[in-house]
């Protein structure tokens, strides 16, 4: 059984500025977390610690920082770049707080 991936909106508006082949080449790294979920590991998956991980896009530097929410569901919190990623990895901070207190 595989998992299941939902967004936050901000992380659609992140995914439409990206040019065709950035969004192909992110598709095929969510692709491969849907399908090993909490088993990615690096090159392609990273944990950053307190329930807050890195899925790493190389040919174009981009990540898409994610949490796992409920069962089987992975929850991409946030996107950019490596040139911004300590601000990045911030705000998917921000982001995980208010989600978990929703929950």
């Amino acid at each position: 059984m595989g998992w299941n991936i939902s967004y936050l909106q901000v992380v659609e508006a992140w995914l439409d500025g990206l040019t065709k082949e950035q969004f192909k080449s992110i598709v095929k790294e969510l692709r491969l977390l849907e399908c090993c979920g909490n088993k990615l590991r690096l090159p392609h998956s990273k944990s950053l610690g307190g329930w807050l991980f890195e899925l790493r896009e190389r040919r174009f530097s981009l990540r898409l920082y994610y949490c796992f929410h409920d069962k089987r569901v992975i929850m991409i919190l946030h996107g950019g770049g490596k040139s911004s990623q300590s601000d990045d990895i911030e705000k998917a901070r921000g982001l995980l707080k208010m989600l978990l207190r929703e929950v």
